[in-house]
């Protein structure tokens, strides 16, 4: 597989017209994060789309031609895959059989958005708190910070200042601690990718929605769409009370290192998505 360079990627859409779920393969074929390979500089049959960070890949292309299967026969465990064309998961199954999980992801559609009714939801903040815009100091902070509430927040930017200068969000403070979050996750220039978190000392309050709509409001007066992508039952739960309307669901692939891994690893999803 050869390394297409990011201001290179364009010609491999193609391959991907068929993927629909989120706006990770746009921001990598924008040349905003990640890599992508193909198996001909050319004329691809397949291409890759990897966010290493994660690590996540998303592979598109002709899943019977004989580089998918070398492809696929020379990963590396684990790995994370989304399939943008038919036959690779089935292909992924002849390989890998008994050492595969699948996550379960719901996906929405921003079109029902109404700015009315997240303007309301924003204005429930509790009495005692600062929703303010993500400045250059709040995300070196957040950087620093180095925890399980900060750790998804810019990773897909090389630092507080490029996510400044590229990305933006906004938080909830008490006093001068970050209670809550909502930031690009990912950016193209169709829209962006939603990254929440708040503290768990803090949940229940009301916050993350306050933030979350602070944040799409800003998309939806900046022509950006901002696309939902839940992992759990909170997620979706909090999609839908902000006026998300589902799209259906989709799978990310998983390859474990043994089959061993793969049990434990599907228990794990189980419970995760029940939270």
């Amino acid at each position: 597989m050869k390394a297409i360079s990011e201001n290179e990627r364009k010609f491999l859409s193609i391959l991907f017209q068929e993927y629909e779920w989120n706006y990770f393969a746009d921001a990598i074929l924008d040349g905003n994060m990640g890599d992508a390979y193909a198996d001909d500089e050319k004329s691809p049959n397949i291409a890759v789309l990897d966010i290493p960070k994660l690590p996540l890949c998303i592979i598109g292309g002709n899943a019977t031609h004989k580089s998918a299967r070398k492809y696929l026969n020379d990963l590396t465990a684990p790995k994370m895959m989304i399939f943008a064309s038919e036959g690779w998961e089935e292909l992924l199954q002849e390989l890998y059989r008994g050492r595969l999980a699948k996550m379960n992801r719901y996906a929405f559609t921003s079109e029902n958005l109404d700015m009315a009714h997240l303007s309301n939801l924003k204005s429930k903040l509790p009495d005692g708190y600062r929703l303010t815009k993500l400045t250059i100091e709040l995300a070196e902070e957040l950087a620093n910070e180095k925890s399980d509430f900060s750790s998804d927040h810019m990773m897909n930017f090389n630092s507080p200042q490029d996510f400044i200068e590229r990305g933006f969000g906004y938080c909830v403070c008490d006093d001068d601690k970050i209670a809550s979050v909502a930031t690009t996750f990912a950016i193209c220039d169709k829209g962006i990718e939603i990254q929440i978190s708040t503290r768990k000392n803090y949940q229940g309050r009301g916050l993350g929605t306050a933030v979350a709509a602070q944040l799409l409001i800003y998309c939806l007066d900046n022509n950006l769409d901002p696309n939902w992508d839940a992992a759990n039952k909170k997620s979706v739960g909090l999609a839908k009370n902000l006026g998300y309307t589902p799209q259906g669901n989709y799978s990310i692939h998983i390859l474990a290192r043994s089959r061993f891994r793969a049990v434990l690893g599907k228990l794990f999803l189980r419970i995760q998505e029940r939270m």
